[in-house]
């Protein structure tokens, strides 16, 4: 391309550069802007500082009809001799670099060929809003260099430093700058990612008016959709009042509320509204009654009707109580609270008390972790207690009567406690509480592969005490013995009478004061560790340990002291062989006694004292008398 050519604008070029079209590109729209029908391409490339991508855009306007080239006037005649010998010597170095450029760029190429650019791949919808008026002075200013870096087009950057050039008049300020060579480093990634960063910032600044405009989708939002929300909004909003209300500065009123609608002070500790897993009014830490009639409940959960909530009567459909400490003493004074309850002028009502985690005591004795509830009748009065054990092994009923109540306690498979020795298959007993004195009138007990019967009658005002009786038959020596802690030294079945009392400080020591007599028998059984025919056999006073001695029956009468256990009036029978004497057992299992043994022949009877000694599980025989 001439570097002495002159383009003009066309009349589609006007009209392209005001209505700013979208048809071109950014590089070539700006090249557009430049040419000014003054300028030649020479200018052109030096207000650039890309003579490539000047002459490629040159190319594209005039073949888009865009520009077309005007016939050159010498329009440096009027200029000062300075001047154009400044435009001399730029147009030397534009030319240089023009060659230098092509012969980079295109090796092998014919001189003068049009040198090949590429396509740049630019956001066409970002205008350049600049418009680029000629100089009406004279005056020789430094060129500036407009930047291209934006730009993703292979430029040939020159690497040297430059040197200022004079422009002719009608030229902006370029910085100009004179290469040494047109081979430059690739730019680093920190570098691009700058150079992006600024085009981005360029373009929206010089191009405000063509950002896109995000708009929703215009679509109003629908009835369904706004009741929904309007629910939820207001089902959170209550949520929210009923977690941070301050309940606890309402606790006097709510105290003097119960008070009254039970009869009985109550005290609250805390008070609060929770949801899960049932919503409702939880007070904590409640008091009930005052002095010997208090009774203590952990927590007490209130579900009302929410119909009545605003009634002068409101009417609780559940009320829980959780954690609850009640002595048999106290058990007699519930039905007084119903009874205040149920009357016209309660300010509340109660359709279903339930019970968890009650601790029922008599002075020591009771049962835990019971749960049920308190069945009341249609007009609101208690009719009787039911509690059962967590895993339903025991169940207790509790009916009031005169003065106190009566209990009826059915259980199968139950155990005192976890681990004890102790399993009842069945537990049958009914008894009834008054006057600080607690009756069992019939007991039925199956335990031990046998079965007792009996009653018993239990004393609190000072020190604890009982007195009873209790008959037992079919018992099973060998599990009695392992669960009194003396192993499998008996077998057999056994049965008997045994009438029993005690007084101690506590129901904890009672069964270690219990005195007790009684008669007992066993049948077919044995005796391990004492083998009394060898004893009798043998004709020396030589003493025999261990052995086993077999029996048909085997009876006698027995005493429990504190202190020891005494046999009496033993009779063991085994075929040929009988034997008479006493047993006496301390508390820490040794044995003394004597035993006197027949043995029968056909003509003649062998009788031989014999005195046993040592410890119950291997104790000594000695043929004589000690």
């Amino acid at each position: 391309m001439d570097s002495n050519l002159i383009y003009a604008k066309t009349a589609s070029g006007e009209e392209a550069m005001k209505k700013r079209t979208r048809v071109m590109q950014r590089n070539v729209r700006m090249v557009l802007i430049l040419v000014d029908g003054k300028s030649t391409v020479a200018d052109l490339c030096l207000k650039t500082g890309n003579p490539q991508l000047t002459e490629y855009a040159l190319g594209e306007l005039e073949r888009g009809g865009f520009v077309e080239p005007r016939i050159v006037q010498d329009s440096f005649t009027t200029e000062t001799a300075e001047t154009a010998e400044s435009t001399n010597l730029a147009y030397e170095i534009l030319t240089a670099a023009l060659d230098k450029s092509r012969q980079l760029s295109a090796p092998g190429s014919t001189t003068g060929a049009e040198p090949s650019v590429p396509d740049v791949a630019l956001p066409t919808d970002l205008e350049l809003q600049t418009s680029v008026t000629p100089d009406s002075d004279a005056s020789i200013s430094r060129p500036a260099v407009a930047s291209f870096e934006s730009l993703d087009v292979p430029v040939e950057q020159p690497e040297e430093n430059y040197a200022a050039v004079v422009v002719p008049k009608g030229t902006e300020e370029i910085s100009e700058i004179q290469p040494k060579s047109y081979e430059e480093p690739r730019p680093s990634i920190a570098d691009r990612i700058q150079s992006f960063s600024q085009s981005v910032s360029s373009s929206s600044d010089d191009d405000v008016s063509i950002k896109p405009i995000r708009r929703g989708s215009g679509e109003p939002m629908r009835w369904p959709l706004k009741l929904f929300l309007g629910v939820v909004g207001t089902f959170a909003l209550a949520f929210l009042t009923l977690f941070f209300f301050p309940y606890d500065s309402y606790l006097p009123e709510v105290e003097n509320a119960f008070t009254q609608a039970s009869g009985r002070p109550v005290k609250v500790g805390l008070m609060r509204v929770d949801f899960l897993p049932k919503p409702g009014l939880f007070l904590r830490d409640v008091h009930i009654g005052a002095g010997k009639d208090e009774i203590r409940v952990a927590e007490v959960q209130l579900r009302p009707a929410v119909g009545t909530l605003f009634a002068s009567k409101i009417i609780f459909r559940e009320v829980v109580l959780d954690g609850v400490e009640l002595p048999v003493e106290r058990l007699a004074g519930v039905p007084g609270v119903f009874e205040a309850l149920a009357k016209p002028t309660a300010r509340a009502g109660v359709e279903r008390v339930g019970l968890e985690n009650v601790h029922i005591t008599y002075r020591g004795l009771g049962f835990s972790e019971m749960e049920g509830e308190a069945t009341l009748s249609a007009n609101g009065l208690f009719q009787f207690l039911s509690l059962r054990s967590p895993d339903r092994s025991l169940n207790l009923k509790a009916t009031p009567m005169a003065q106190g109540f009566g209990v009826v306690l059915e259980g199968f498979g139950w155990r005192p406690s976890k681990g004890s020795h102790y399993l009842f298959d069945s537990i049958n007993l009914t008894g009834a509480y008054k006057n600080g004195e607690f009756t069992i009138s019939d007991m039925e007990l199956y335990v031990f592969d046998g079965v007792v019967r009996g009653g018993a009658l239990l004393r609190s005002e000072t020190n604890p005490s009982i007195v009873g009786e209790v008959s037992f038959e079919r018992i099973n020596a060998t599990r009695f013995g392992s669960a009194l802690g003396i192993g499998e030294q008996f077998t057999g079945e056994t049965a008997g009478k045994i009438r029993f009392s005690a007084t101690a400080d506590s129901w904890a020591s009672i069964f270690s004061a219990i005195e007790a007599n009684g008669e007992f028998a066993m049948h077919r059984g044995s005796v391990r560790g004492v083998d009394l025919a060898e004893a009798v056999r043998r004709v020396s006073k030589a003493s025999v340990q261990g052995g086993l001695t077999l029996f048909e029956s085997l009876t006698g009468r027995i005493k429990l002291s504190p202190t020891k256990y005494q046999f009496t009036g033993l009779v063991l029978k085994s075929g040929l062989m009988q034997s008479v004497g006493y047993i006496d057992v301390s508390k820490g299992l040794e044995i003394s006694g004597m035993i006197e043994l027949q043995m029968q022949g056909t003509v003649n009877q062998t009788r031989v004292p014999l005195s046993i000694s040592g410890p119950l599980g291997t104790p000594i025989v000695k043929v004589g008398r000690s």
